[in-house]
């Protein structure tokens, strides 16, 4: 990971969407100025319901998208939480999102390789199994019941290696 990241809006909201979600982007958009907004704030002024808002915010702040406060409320007796965005934590979520992808696709060449010629396909292409399962199955499609064929796994191989040092360029 050489690059330094130079962060766009599009890059910015496309990883948000990857991380948390489409529907999050209204919240999102509302909260990138602001800072301490109440919930229900937030949820009257996204005209979203406010257990859908918590549900994203929730959502945000597991990827350290958004930090809170808790107050109580003297009047009411019950605490609100008031969110703000953290803007700063999206590079670094680019980049573990980046490295999740990355060791994914060695893993799914790890499994390629190790199982190379030993891949069995629907005939219909329902599935795609290994040697293992397919025995398991006799040789048949556990959705449709047609039977399977060996699958030569190579154009599989040099696409992962392909995407891989794609990745490993970032």
């Amino acid at each position: 990971m050489a690059k330094k990241i130079r962060l766009t809006n599009k890059l910015a909201n496309d990883t948000i969407i990857e991380a948390v979600g489409e529907d999050s982007m209204p919240i999102v958009d509302f909260l990138r100025k602001r800072k301490n907004v109440s919930e229900f704030i937030i949820a009257e002024k996204t005209k979203t319901d406010i257990h859908q808002v918590r549900n994203i915010l929730y959502r945000m702040h597991n990827h350290n998208l958004a930090n809170y406060k808790r107050k109580k409320d003297s009047q009411k007796g019950y605490y609100i939480s008031y969110w703000t965005f953290n803007k700063k934590r999206i590079k670094d979520l680019i980049l573990t999102l980046h490295k999740q992808k990355l060791e994914r696709l060695l893993e799914r060449l790890s499994k390629e390789e190790r199982n190379k010629g030993c891949f069995f396909l629907c005939v219909n292409a329902c599935a795609r199994l290994d040697f293992e399962q397919s025995t398991e199955l006799d040789f048949r499609c556990p959705e449709c019941g047609a039977l399977m064929q060996q699958q030569d796994n190579e154009k599989t191989i040099i696409h992962l290696k392909e995407k891989i040092k794609e990745m490993e360029v970032f």
